[in-house]
């Protein structure tokens, strides 16, 4: 799934009928893809097989969050 997309269902996710405003639905997955980076995930992946590199991975989801300013 390229970064665009992601970030469409991310935000897709967040818009509950809770009431909240666009603005506040875009944070929320900001703070998602936020924990993403921060998290140890990166190990998994790379322990699993996965021929991604760290780099890769972290350009993904910066790419994601990027995205999900623009919409």
């Amino acid at each position: 799934m390229n970064p665009k997309d992601k970030a469409i269902e991310l935000i897709e996710k967040f818009d509950l009928p809770t009431g909240l405003m666009q603005v506040e639905i875009k944070q929320c997955a900001l703070i998602c893809v936020d924990e993403i980076l921060k998290s140890t995930y990166k190990n998994v992946l790379n322990d699993l097989g996965y021929k991604l590199t760290i780099n890769e991975i972290d350009k993904y989801w910066h790419d994601v969050k990027n995205e999900i300013t623009k919409l």
